[in-house]
């Protein structure tokens, strides 16, 4: 085998992924305040560019315009401070006379509990505390009830302990047969404790109004607001597809450097003001860009999912990201950088663009979307009978009867996707 070295020449076409190309892509995909967010990052680094953020009158109007014109007052939508778990139990122990001593075991309690409001289950064992069972009751006499139980089930107890209107065997059901009662397997606990299971049918319906996380709601997050890229609205014509103005902070050219770049005879100086206002420009270009794009993939949208805007949910049709490119003439993978994070207002709600997108069942035009036949199954599920609910080959027949062939594994599928009980799980005893 003879190997020879040299030079040779070769012309190839490749795509070569310059730097305004990638921020082109960037700019695409970031949300409105994604968006907001770079270009202010933007202006920190070009003194010619000037942004102009959209007056409090101005976004007041268009609040009030989503809203179908109501006067709100805002300042009551601010959402009141609460107070923490911790200060809520630490206040409720300046009503007691307590030791130093028992104050800091309990306000050590205080910080094990986690964010459920619920203790270690190996709680002994991290605190060389004598009596300590003595101090764990001290908290789980606190508000609220079930605070400090160390397991759902203990969690439970606590909260039937106080109510004097529990059932009468709820109590005795959830400390001696709690397995079997979550399973629903009935029938041995109505041998056991000599009850019916209408008794048990009435604790199951009570369980379902105590808290299983009492501390839950003192758990304080920042709120994540979701301010849709577009609105879809009926009109006489049909359906009106529209950009949100003021979402995004609108670009403005600084002239008062023009001046100064003419007259100016340092070189690296007027280079550096010539390239910053070229990259003002490409940022204007992209950002229209963006809206056309943007535009086009909301019109085609409401022209493939007509019935979705008008209907709901239940109606959505099955639709792909290549279909929609292919429409408008563009890359699948630039619908997917399009639709990214973004959210579409609706007459009947706010969406995530990307929900419009779904897979369906059947060929060509029989095709249904998942999302009309979940919607079939849980209509089904909400006005079946309770006493005998509807099994996963029953809800297959009857949608093949509305000409929605899905096989009964694919029911299942489903409805363990929306989070529907089995029947044997869904059956009411009264």
């Amino acid at each position: 085998m003879k190997l020879n070295t040299g030079l040779w020449q070769r012309q190839s076409l490749k795509l070569n992924m310059t730097q305004q190309l990638t921020q082109a892509i960037e700019l695409l995909q970031y949300s409105s305040q994604e968006l907001n967010a770079y270009l202010e990052s933007k202006a920190l680094e070009n003194p010619l560019l000037q942004l102009e953020p959209v007056s409090y009158e101005e976004r007041t109007r268009k609040r009030n315009q989503e809203y179908n014109g109501m006067s709100i007052d805002w300042i009551e939508e601010i959402a009141v401070q609460q107070h923490s778990l911790w200060e809520h139990l630490n206040a409720q122990l300046n009503l007691k006379t307590l030791n130093h001593e028992d104050r800091n075991t309990l306000s050590l309690l205080f910080d094990s509990l986690d964010e459920n409001g619920y203790l270690p289950s190996n709680i002994e064992s991290l605190f060389r505390v004598s009596d300590l069972s003595t101090y764990i009751e001290m908290l789980q006499s606190l508000e609220p009830a079930g605070i400090g139980a160390r397991n759902l089930k203990e969690c439970l107890l606590l909260q039937i302990q106080r109510d004097t209107e529990a059932p009468e065997h709820a109590h005795s059901i959830i400390e001696h047969h709690f397995a079997a009662f979550c399973e629903k397997t009935w029938k041995t606990i109505t041998k056991e404790l000599g009850i019916t299971l209408s008794d048990i049918q009435l604790t199951a319906d009570y369980v379902k109004t105590l808290n299983p996380r009492p501390g839950a709601r003192f758990t304080s997050e920042a709120p994540q607001y979701i301010r849709p890229e577009m609105n879809v609205t009926r009109s006489k014509d049909g359906l009106e597809v529209q950009l949100v103005d003021g979402s995004v902070m609108k670009i403005k050219y600084n002239s008062e450097y023009d001046e100064l770049i003419a007259s100016s005879k340092d070189k690296e100086g007027l280079k550096f003001m010539r390239d910053k206002k070229q990259e003002f420009q490409w940022l204007l270009k992209m950002l229209d860009q963006r809206k056309t794009t943007l535009m086009k993939v909301g019109k085609c949208l409401v022209e493939r999912q007509e019935a979705f805007f008008r209907y709901g949910p239940k109606e959505l049709k099955p639709l792909t990201l290549k279909e929609v490119a292919e429409t408008i003439g563009v890359h699948e993978s630039t619908i997917s950088r399009a639709v990214r994070g973004k959210y579409i207002g609706t007459p009947c709600g706010t969406y995530e663009m990307k929900a419009l997108f779904v897979s369906g069942v059947g060929k060509d035009e029989d095709a249904v979307s998942s999302e009309g036949i979940k919607a079939e199954i849980m209509q089904m599920v909400t006005t079946e009978d309770k006493k005998k609910p509807l099994s996963d080959q029953a809800i297959a027949v009857m949608l093949q009867e509305k000409g929605l062939h899905v096989s009964r594994r694919t029911v299942a599928k489903y409805r363990d996707q929306l989070n529907i009980p089995s029947s044997t799980r869904r059956k009411r005893y009264e």
